[in-house]
């Protein structure tokens, strides 16, 4: 790649230009964001090389362009960049719900360039950061969506991206990858949400709150995340994420009878979730290290 476009300049796309220009041969990087600020900070971070404002001419001369805006904005901003790719680019995304932007992205753009769709399963919450920074997408696994329209170039370009940036690539379906990430990104946002306003609303919570600590912090993390972009990855993933939260009730009203019953299994439901969670860290570390 001689140059690649990134359209949205918050931390992940910013993360993203950091990590391409520690690359051994560097594309020139040219950022595009509607806050303009946003731009002028990426540009001082030497994430960009150039800043351009209109999307349309960010897109000008690059092979691979990153749509890198909040989901409810990357349909729109596929129509505004589609008659001024150039033939032979190479599309990508990594938002986080793929099944609508994927049929966007197949609807509007022209055939003579290329659309994979992409979600890091990374980002300042899990990668422990504060800011932009090329180590977001280290040892990530980095989900592909491509379809039996995707051209096999397109899928090289990008899988070639996703190792020089120190990720895994992960190919899924579309709509598999919307029911997988309900469960373990969306669901867990709404967790974080239900229990923040149910004990911050309490009328105890003045004295609850100079005790909170460390599981409270850890419960209630997620909900200080984007509200406006999370109601947007939820409006493209309610079916899913309404089906899990289903299930999670059921196992809470079962919870709840087993504590007001004193019903020892109780005990061995504790006992299996933490059996249940040291498994899955043990093989997210296997993994890893593969």
């Amino acid at each position: 790649m001689k140059q690649v476009t990134i359209l949205g300049l918050g931390i992940m796309g910013t993360s993203l230009g950091l990590a391409l220009k520690q690359l051994k041969s560097p594309p020139r990087v040219i950022g595009n964001d509607i806050q303009y600020d946003a731009a002028q900070q990426a540009s001082k971070l030497k994430s960009i090389d150039r800043i351009e404002r209109d999307p349309t001419v960010a897109v000008s001369g690059s092979d691979l362009v990153v749509v890198a805006t909040p989901v409810g904005a990357t349909s729109e901003l596929l129509q505004t960049i589609a008659a001024a790719l150039p033939d032979g680019c190479v599309v990508t995304d990594i938002g986080s719900t793929k099944r609508e932007i994927v049929k966007q992205a197949e609807a509007c753009l022209p055939s003579t360039v290329g659309f994979i769709g992409g979600h890091p399963m990374t980002g300042p919450t899990s990668a422990g950061v504060d800011g932009p920074s090329a180590s977001i997408y280290v040892g990530a696994v980095y989900c592909l969506t491509p379809t039996a329209n995707t051209p096999p170039d397109a899928v090289k370009v990008v899988v070639s991206m996703v190792h020089e940036i120190g990720a895994r690539p992960y190919f899924v379906d579309p709509s598999e990858h919307d029911g997988l990430v309900a469960g373990i990104s969306h669901l867990p946002y709404l967790l974080s949400v239900a229990l923040i306003k149910s004990i911050a609303t309490e009328p105890g919570w003045r004295e609850m709150s100079a005790l909170a600590a460390g599981g409270f912090d850890t419960g209630t993390r997620l909900s200080a995340s984007g509200a406006a972009m999370f109601a947007d990855v939820l409006a493209t993933n309610g079916d899913n994420v309404a089906r899990h939260l289903d299930r999670l009730m059921e196992e809470l009203r079962s919870l709840k009878l087993k504590l007001l019953n004193g019903d020892p299994g109780l005990r061995r439901d504790l006992e299996e979730a933490q059996q249940l969670r040291q498994q899955w860290d043990q093989q997210r570390r296997r993994d890893a290290d593969q």
